[in-house]
């Protein structure tokens, strides 16, 4: 067990330029970035435009091609060449860190993104305050700003959420929610407002919370993370759910626990509840819900909740881990928070079970399973 691949304490001092992020202002932050001379010559193109058939947006960052283990000839995640090859992480190869907690073994930490796909300016105009879509008639794109952070779960190489003893996987959502706390509030002199569909507290910015994992689905590093972002502009998804919430008048995630069919469920929580959709797109994909659908930020969560979540996302994972290879296919997936207005709290896992061809760009998605498959075989991996 001493010769685990890990980041040691000492090799993480170094880089150490914030022990906790609720002890540090947005601004602090803003100039641990623009201070930051590797960031700056990663730094995005700060450009973005819409797609007006969809809405969906696209923000440019030429920069992030040359992102190193991008270019590395493909290898399968689970090989031996790849387990065992340098780990920039456990070598102490990275950015510098604006928080860390410990874990009952070990540590996490959570640091700048070297290749951010959003970045601080020196300065922001007044018509960025005001609203994230300011007018732009002549199509040459808006401003895309803010900041891209990295959480990583362990400071040793082989533990993350599958894994993790339950009170350390409660710490990696503590840490995350002590993040989207002090970026979301106090921050209205640097971000347009997010709170005008809420009453309870004003916040500023919007907080996407992801996790990409293989190859195949833009995970580029095997040493387990999470990936959070803080943008002035709204992700489609966000607002997908905001318009979800106009048109029927309830959260999408208090619709989906009373419509979606109880033989889809995969195991209840208590406080939250894990099911495959019923509108299920591809084999496995899973919705981890919050029964308060008033909670809509990871921030707002009580204990008991955070370790629902923690539950749900251990066996989710877990599940897809064991199930992908008997299926032949390599380990791959996404997990994506939806919050914000109109959301009520919850997550999507969607594992790389089948490619996506051109009648899914259509918007006709075939999928080769059903949901009720789907959720059979998940209930007999993960148990009830």
């Amino acid at each position: 067990m001493e010769n685990r691949r890990r980041l040691s304490r000492e090799e993480l001092e170094k880089k150490l330029e914030n022990r906790d992020i609720e002890n540090i202002s947005v601004d602090d932050l803003v100039q641990l970035f623009r201070s930051d001379d590797d960031l700056i010559n990663h730094a995005p193109d700060a450009l973005c435009q819409i797609d007006p058939r969809d809405g969906a947006l696209v923000i440019y960052n030429s920069k992030r091609a040359k992102r190193p283990h991008d270019n590395l000839a493909e290898v399968s995640s689970s090989s031996e060449e790849k387990k065992q090859g340098p780990c920039p992480v456990c070598t102490g190869q990275t950015t510098g860190a604006v928080d860390v907690a410990e874990l009952s073994e070990g540590f996490t930490f959570i640091n700048k993104n070297l290749f951010p796909i959003l970045f601080p300016p020196e300065q922001v105009e007044e018509k960025w305050l005001s609203e994230a879509l300011y007018p732009d008639p002549s199509h040459r794109g808006r401003i895309s700003y803010g900041m891209h952070f990295l959480q990583w779960s362990s400071s040793y190489h082989d533990r993350d959420w599958q894994n993790m003893p339950l009170e350390d996987r409660i710490v990696l959502l503590e840490r995350l929610a002590a993040l989207e706390r002090t970026l979301l509030y106090n921050s209205e002199s640097y971000m347009p407002p997010s709170s005008q569909w809420r009453s309870q507290k004003e916040t500023s910015g919007f907080v996407s919370i992801i996790k990409n994992y293989g190859a195949a689905v833009g995970g580029s590093l095997v040493h387990g993370h999470q990936q959070i972002s803080w943008s002035n502009i709204m992700p489609r998804s966000f607002y997908n759910n905001w318009c979800f919430f106009t048109r029927h008048r309830q959260f999408f995630s208090k619709y989906l626990l009373e419509e979606n069919p109880r033989e889809l469920e995969i195991k209840d929580y208590g406080s939250a509840v894990l099911l495959v959709p019923y509108f299920m797109k591809r084999p496995f994909k899973m919705m981890l819900l919050l029964r308060d659908v008033g909670k809509q930020y990871l921030s707002e969560l009580s204990r008991g909740e955070l370790e629902a979540v923690a539950e749900g996302i251990h066996d989710a994972i877990r599940a897809i881990l064991e199930i992908m290879p008997r299926i032949g296919k390599e380990p791959a997936y996404n997990m994506v928070l939806h919050n914000g207005p109109g959301a009520g709290i919850y997550l999507e896992f969607l594992p790389y079970t089948q490619e996506t061809g051109g009648f899914e760009h259509l918007g006709m998605w075939v999928c080769q399973g059903t949901p009720l498959r789907s959720a059979q075989t998940l209930r007999d991996y993960i148990g009830s």
